[in-house]
């Protein structure tokens, strides 16, 4: 799969266990023996999975988690806890892609991390923007069972701050805005490099003119979603566009 993983434990005999499981099924590894380094490695080499013990010494394996998860950096690695206490889901931080207990069988293993390395590759993230907190929050509910996960912006001006430390698979985004209004901040998307190849879907009234539309498109929308609309036309919409 050509994928890195680090391994995060501080028993070197478990380390080495998935270690020769990965790399014979073509991985690259990393390992940390403690959350402390296993934090610096993340930043600094960005593997595409982390699999972390939970009991360490110095920082444990849910807080080195949660400072991954609070790190932009790091924020969107996928983590399989592995541990002999992750039995007792509840008690785990937001954000963990999958626990599997101690003893596990190493291809049982393989199997779940492949599975999570899938399920993110799938995974899209969406910025909605809009000034009306109900639309947000109904694109949310429309999207709960599909893989998308949402971000919302009241405006333009929060967007851009939003996309300082996250970028989105698409945006979508109202015309009609304080501050930065939606034509705007196509505008702005479609200037930077870094963000201009984000498929951007226009989220409108049924009065927009023809002319308001071409104006989008001529920015570099790629499409037109009219309010109201269906749970299956936003996720073709989406789909279409991605």
């Amino acid at each position: 799969m050509n994928k890195k993983v680090l391994i995060v434990d501080d028993d070197q005999d478990i380390r080495e266990i998935i270690k020769i499981e990965l790399t014979n099924d073509g991985f690259q590894v990393t390992e940390a023996s403690n959350g402390k380094s296993a934090v610096e490695i993340a930043k600094k080499e960005k593997p595409d999975l982390i699999t972390l013990d939970i009991m360490m010494p110095g920082i444990d394996g849910l807080e080195t988690a949660k400072l991954l998860k609070e790190n932009p950096e790091t924020k969107d690695i996928p983590i399989i806890i592995l541990s002999v206490l992750a039995q007792d889901k509840k008690e785990y931080i937001q954000g963990i892609a999958d626990y599997v207990s101690k003893p596990f069988k190493p291809d049982d293993l393989l199997s779940r991390i492949k599975h999570t390395l899938n399920e993110t590759t799938n995974h899209k993230n969406i910025l909605v923007v809009d000034d009306e907190p109900d639309v947000i929050d109904i694109i949310t509910i429309c999207l709960k069972d599909k893989n998308f996960s949402i971000v919302g912006a009241k405006d333009g001006q929060e967007a851009l701050e939003k996309l300082k430390i996250f970028t989105p698979d698409l945006i979508i985004t109202d015309i009609g805005m304080p501050r930065i209004n939606g034509f705007e901040l196509v505008k702005q998307l479609k200037k930077n490099p870094k963000f201009n190849k984000i498929p951007v879907i226009i989220l409108t009234g049924t009065f927009i003119t023809k002319d308001d539309k071409n104006y989008g498109i001529v920015l570099g929308a790629s499409r037109y979603l009219t309010k109201p609309f269906t749970i299956d036309t936003l996720v073709k919409d989406i789909e279409d566009s991605l």
